[in-house]
């Protein structure tokens, strides 16, 4: 027994030290000749004030005990260590069991929660980025961009100063690297202020001037660390010197720090936006994504009331160019992260529950071996352990399991991280980020001591509490027994409930993936080839210019071997590009609250049959259709139900695009089409009209940016036609390069990657807990019939059948799981909701799927309880009851 069973009280103690010290000192000072007062006088002077004495004495050894203290917890947790892991040894198969199923849960919970860090919680290498706020112009429920016109009065606006720092604005398009191989990348407009507001140093050079943000001044440009590294050889010496730009040189002034590199599809240059007059004076053209630093002592709500109010003048000055929205703030970070936000806590709660399923599944092991090892107990508490030390030896035993789980979890979140950052569709931002690091493993170390107390407290308590006199008697905890079933049968009924929840959520993610690879996208993608072109403005700007290369080159591709079809447009169904605009049916006001908004494609006659869109009324574009000509436009099913609900559109005329209220441009529906899904086949179709690429406006190819699409049909493979479109472009100008060169098949495939990924990563994590609950329900119905052999003998011995014997262990071992499937299909009622906005084809309560899954549960938990069972059968009546 430890030191501190028998130590006596410490002020005692000291009292009792001193005392005695002091008599020794009395009886020296008599033997010297002093009588017995005038010793014990002496005694005292010579030793001072005994109440400080006893005091300073009192407080070390106070601190001597607490030091031994700890050394005796060490020691004895150094044992229960030792012993526990000794015991594991012994036992191997309950040790390879417990450790395969606490790694998986440990394992791809901290895997995902790696992925969260990285994604959500991280932030952005920005000084206070919860500052930096988004400032958008809000409409029907969504952000949109804004003006250069609104932005320019946004920065002069007396309201915002005091409220701002500065506002910046960004605006991408797309530039050629012209060099040994000329590239297409990601290239972006940003205001001087941008980078102020951002609050971030060049890792070389500068950023730009304000006298650089204007126009007419030398072009700059500032990179970033990856173009540096992965383009340019990651010479510093860089600075100063010039590359060329579509064509046009630009001094490179600065290289930006790679924590810049917010994401791996994120823009690799900046260049300044230099508005021109004309821009500033522009309202109705909303392109710009604008940042703001707010001041110190400033709340979102305040500067967002303000902003509102600037807002709101410039819609009384511009009506028509402004609507009828308003604007909003929302912080950098949250815009960053987007819907990636959702989707990993909901797959975080997911691989929860997988994790809460192998504790459940652990515990369960944990309290038939407790059952088994009762005597083992019951001799330790007989020769003088407490509760408290048998219960701290089994918390220990419960804890080296834990930490040889965690080491081999993270081996396996290691392996999860790369698997999934490999399989993971684009667009979430800084995936690729995700790695085991510090926070991850001090997220595992966490875990495993939460799930150490998760799984090995109960059966430590059930464990102690044993009946002594019963167990040294019988070898077995009898009085505890009762309680035992209910808290095994309690944890399987938990186990079911969150495989239930995980099931049900994982079939309806399977049946929306099979509803959505039916969906007809409105097109016929097999044999379709697509590329995108862009001229660059410093050659092409004038409009005439850009319409006749673009022409020349799809002469080109038409006349090519092997080409079906062939055609132009501004945007491929689930591709970048496009643009939306408002459009006002005649005999409606001329104002902005008679607009209805609407993406716009311009293309060339063609692209319908070139895409296999089905005409459901009308005519096609035709040569006919050019400048000087009618202005004519088809639209989809979808936009004509919206300007002409229950009427005809073929011959309406539409105000779009062009013009103003006293001067509109009228366009007259030549066809209707049928719906594509454009955004995606998991996407409703959204309302679409097209403009051909003759009688497009001239202010048109600044809203794409002079790019188009060139779209290919072929009976055979389309990326056999790649040389095709190669060539038809190097013949009319060989330094422009094709870029997103791939497959119509490839962009459906690739807009579903996102809904295909969250169904396997859900299915599987289903999977996992499924299995562990069966491994759990076999578990426990084996340990039932092991303790019930007596009893079962007896039945036998009665009378009972071997088809009753089954019928008795199968009923029992299915009890909790019934309670369970109960349990668990309440609680997936509620939590499939959040799953509302991934479901296309079912709804997130759907009978069936429901119905589904509770008869694959309960049908595989009588499977698994049949084994057992059946062993249950070849019970020895006369030798159980012997035994008995």
């Amino acid at each position: 027994m430890g030191w501190r069973f028998w130590q006596p009280s410490l002020p005692r103690e000291v009292d009792e030290e001193l005392a005695f010290h002091l008599d020794m000192r009395v009886r020296d000072l008599i033997a010297a000749g002093l009588s017995p007062a005038d010793a014990r006088r002496e005694a005292g002077r010579r030793f001072g004030d005994l109440g400080a004495v006893a005091a300073e004495c009192r407080t070390e050894g106070a601190r001597r005990n607490r030091r031994m203290g700890r050394m005796e917890w060490l020691r004895e947790l150094r044992q229960d260590a030792a012993y526990g892991l000794r015991s594991l040894r012994r036992n191997p198969g309950f040790t390879a069991v417990a450790l395969a199923t606490l790694a998986l849960g440990l394992g791809g919970t901290t895997a995902i929660f790696s992925a969260v860090n990285a994604v959500v919680l991280r932030p952005l290498a920005i000084p206070r980025v919860d500052r930096v706020m988004l400032a958008s112009e809000f409409s029907d429920g969504h952000h949109g961009s804004v003006s250069v016109g609104n932005f320019v009065d946004w920065q002069r606006a007396n309201v915002t100063r005091p409220m701002f720092q500065g506002l910046g604005s960004i605006n991408w398009r797309s530039e050629t690297l012209t060099g040994d191989e000329p590239e297409r990348i990601l290239a972006a407009e940003v205001t001087a202020e941008y980078f102020r507001i951002m609050d971030v140093r060049p890792l070389v050079g500068r950023v730009f001037s304000e006298e650089e943000d204007r126009p007419g001044a030398p072009a700059v440009v500032v990179l970033s660390h990856r173009l540096w590294q992965r383009r340019l050889g990651g010479d510093s010496a860089l600075v100063g010197r010039t590359i060329l730009l579509s064509g046009r040189p630009h001094a490179v002034v600065g290289i930006m720090p790679a924590t810049f590199d917010f994401r791996a599809d994120s823009e690799e240059l900046w260049v300044p936006a230099a508005f021109t007059p004309a821009q500033r004076a522009q309202h109705d053209e909303h392109y710009l994504t604008v940042y703001g630093r707010l001041r110190d002592g400033v709340t979102p709500a305040a500067a967002e009331a303000m902003l509102v109010e600037a807002h709101r003048e410039l819609t009384r000055l511009y009506p028509n160019a402004n609507g009828n929205g308003t604007v909003r703030l929302q912080p950098m970070m949250e815009q960053f992260v987007g819907d990636a936000r959702q989707q990993l806590f909901l797959v975080f709660g997911a691989v929860a529950l997988v994790l809460l399923i192998a504790c459940a599944n652990v515990a369960n092991l944990l309290l038939s071996r407790g059952a088994a090892r009762s005597r083992e107990f019951a001799i330790r508490a007989s020769i003088g352990a407490g509760r408290g030390r048998i219960v701290r030896q089994l918390l220990a035993e419960s804890g080296v399991l834990a930490v040889l789980a965690t080491a081999l979890g993270a081996g396996l979140a290691w392996a999860v991280i790369r698997a999934l950052t490999g399989a993971a569709p684009a667009g979430v931002p800084r995936l690729d980020q995700t790695r085991l690091d510090l926070a991850a493993l001090g997220f595992a170390a966490a875990l495993a001591v939460g799930s150490t107390l998760l799984f090995g407290l109960a059966p430590a308590l059930r464990a102690a509490r044993a009946d002594l006199q019963s167990t040294l008697r019988t070898g077995q905890a009898r009085g505890a027994g009762g309680r035992r079933d209910f808290l095994r049968q309690a944890l399987i009924a938990g186990e079911v409930a969150l495989a239930l929840m995980l099931l049900v959520g994982a079939t309806l993610l399977v049946r929306t993936a099979i509803h959505v690879q039916r969906v007809d996208p409105g097109f016929e993608p097999r044999g379709l080839v697509t590329a995108r072109l862009t001229l660059p403005a410093e050659r092409y700007a004038v409009p005439e210019a850009a319409r006749g290369t673009f022409e020349s080159v799809l002469a080109n591709l038409a006349a090519s071997p092997g080409v079906r079809g062939a055609a132009l447009t501004t945007q491929v169904p689930m591709g970048p590009g496009g643009g939306d605009n408002g459009l006002i049916p005649e005999g409606k006001p001329l104002e902005s609250s008679s607009a209805v908004g609407s993406a716009l494609r311009i293309v060339t006659p063609g692209y319908v049959r070139t895409m296999g869109m089905v005409l459901q009324r009308g005519r096609d574009f035709g040569p006919d259709d050019r400048a000087g000509m009618p202005r004519v436009m088809l639209m989809n099913e979808t936009l004509a139900r919206a300007l002409f609900p229950g009427q005809d559109p073929i011959g309406k005329r539409v105000a779009c695009c062009e013009g103003g209220p006293n001067d509109p441009k009228w366009k007259t529906i030549v066809g209707v089409v049928e719906d594509t899904r454009s955004r995606g086949l998991d996407r409703d179709p959204v309302r679409e009209f097209f403009l051909p690429m003759t009688q497009a406006p001239d202010v048109a190819w600044n809203w794409i940016g002079r790019t188009m699409s060139l779209v290919a049909r072929t009976e055979g493979d389309p990326l056999a036609l790649a040389p095709a479109l190669r060539e038809a472009v190097r013949r009319v100008d060989p330094a422009l390069p094709l870029y997103r060169l791939g497959t119509m098949e490839g962009t459906v495939s690739t807009a579903l990657a996102p809904a295909r990924f969250r169904t396997a990563l859900l299915s599987s994590l289903a999977g996992v807990g499924l299995l562990l609950s069966l491994v759990g329900i076999y578990g426990v119905v084996s340990y039932l019939v092991t303790r019930r052999r007596g009893e079962i003998g007896v039945r036998m011995a009665l009378g009972a059948t071997p088809r009753h014997v089954m019928r008795l262990v199968v009923g029992q071992g299915l009890a909790p799981v019934l309670i369970g499937t109960a349990i668990g299909t309440l609680g997936a009622f509620a939590a499939t909701r959040l799953l509302a906005s991934w479901l296309r084809g079912v709804s997130p309560t759907d009978p069936l799927t429901f119905a589904a899954v509770v008869v694959v549960l309960v049908g595989t938990a009588a499977v698994a309880s049949l084994v057992p069972a059946r062993r249950a059968t070849k019970v020895d009546a006369l030798e159980a009851i012997r035994t008995e």
